[in-house]
């Protein structure tokens, strides 16, 4: 799905790249290294067409040739093409940031032109009851941190932030309600930050976490269907459609902490009683825990107590098993994801309940309906950053036509 997403447009620079160039670096980071005849191929061009954009491309500092030590691929002449060199691209062509504003902690990663992640940072963030300008002035510090970490000559290409809420029907201000806020012209306060010609973005951050789930597709999966589960305090879902990430109409689809599965909830919310969040969510998880054993714990306190077999903590984890399967039986009916993956700091507490929520969801569904796979998330606590960088990525490989690539690679 990685080269099929395109952006938002009227927020990137015009390009000078040609159309064939993008292609070019498209089908090198789908395929990786690949000799020139491999390359002409993939794109269906002529091999003296193909060398002429590997030059162009090689001269911009965004691909480079490298051997392999095996002679290259004869070609429909039975002609022998230059012995085992191959084109690849070249990281230090560009740098893209992605950051991630957390109900905690707040980090910045940046991966670079070939998708490699390059460097990565973090500050603590007290969400609840902070202000928009703290976060932006945290994502100042990270940025700087991050780019003193990059080769000499380069810079990145703008930043693209994750944040739990979604955007306004306005179409410039932003709701994050887990922070508490409302109404906020986010990109704004960015762009004064970071000057007006440097790109910004935003993005929900499950969406974030579903793009870095599934941006290096894994073979035969590039037009699959999956469901991307971030559970912290609160709960979002990154939706995957034919192998495309689904947005809606004012990005914010995937809100599925919002779905109302039950009556009350293990938390208490007088607006919207009986959320999914409010029975998954860290929040529930923790309060179930208090109420049934009378002790306050963080997730990875909760977490040990459930290894070490504590009943109340086993007790717990049951009874968010049971809400859990429910709320995924909903989603499986309504989505028909061939996969769920699980990603947050609560997943951790899915292992010790899987057969439970497997055996949940498929008595729920109706016989015969097919049963996704759930799967725990193989990116890391900081898969919304890691996300919102490959977005950036994904805009540079995509051919839109507002992307300025050249000029950014290393001198």
């Amino acid at each position: 799905m990685s080269i099929k997403q395109i952006v938002e447009n009227d927020v990137l620079v015009s390009t000078d790249l040609r159309p064939n160039e993008t292609r070019a670096l498209a089908a090198l980071f789908r395929a990786g290294a690949s000799s020139r005849a491999a390359l002409a191929r993939d794109l269906g061009l002529t091999r003296s067409t193909t060398g002429a954009l590997v030059l162009g491309l090689t001269e911009a500092g965004l691909a480079r040739e490298r051997s392999d030590g095996a002679d290259d691929e004869q070609d429909s002449e039975g002609r022998v093409g230059r012995p085992g060199i191959l084109v690849e691209i070249d990281g230090n062509g560009g740098f893209f940031l992605g950051a991630y504003i957390g109900v905690n902690w707040i980090a910045v990663v940046t991966v670079d032109l070939a998708g490699a992640r390059r460097a990565s940072a973090s500050r603590a963030f007290a969400g609840p009851g902070s202000t928009p300008e703290a976060a932006v002035d945290i994502i100042g510090e990270l940025v700087a941190e991050i780019r003193s970490q990059l080769p000499a000559g380069t810079r990145p290409y703008g930043l693209n932030v994750a944040v739990p809420g979604f955007p306004a029907a306005d179409g410039v201000s932003y709701h994050a309600t887990i922070l508490g806020w409302h109404g906020v012209n986010l990109a704004e306060l960015l762009r004064t930050a970071f000057g007006a010609d440097f790109p910004i973005l935003l993005e929900n951050d499950a969406n974030a976490v579903a793009v870095a789930e599934t941006y290096w597709a894994q073979p035969g999966k590039d037009d699959e269907d999956a469901l991307i589960i971030l559970i912290e305090n609160g709960v979002g879902g990154g939706i995957i459609n034919a192998g495309r990430l689904h947005r809606g109409r004012l990005g914010g689809a995937g809100e599925i902490g919002h779905l109302r599965i039950g009556d009350e909830g293990f938390v208490f919310d007088a607006k919207r009683p009986g959320r999914l969040e409010s029975y998954v969510g860290k929040d529930a998880l923790l309060a179930r825990y208090l109420h049934i054993s009378g002790l306050r714990a963080g997730v990875d306190e909760f977490v040990a107590a459930l290894a070490g077999g504590d009943p109340e903590a086993v007790a717990t984890a049951r009874d968010w098993a049971l809400w859990f399967g429910r709320g995924l039986a909903t989603l499986a009916c309504t989505l028909q994801p061939e996969r769920i993956i699980l990603s947050g700091s609560v997943n951790a507490v899915y292992p010790f309940v899987a057969k439970q929520v497997e055996a949940f969801l498929s008595d729920f569904l109706a016989e015969g309906y097919p049963v996704p796979t759930v799967e725990l998330s193989r990116v890391g606590a900081d898969g919304p950053a890691l996300g919102a960088a490959c977005l950036l990525h994904q805009a540079a490989l995509s051919g839109d036509p507002q992307f300025q690539l050249r000029g950014l690679a290393a001198r």
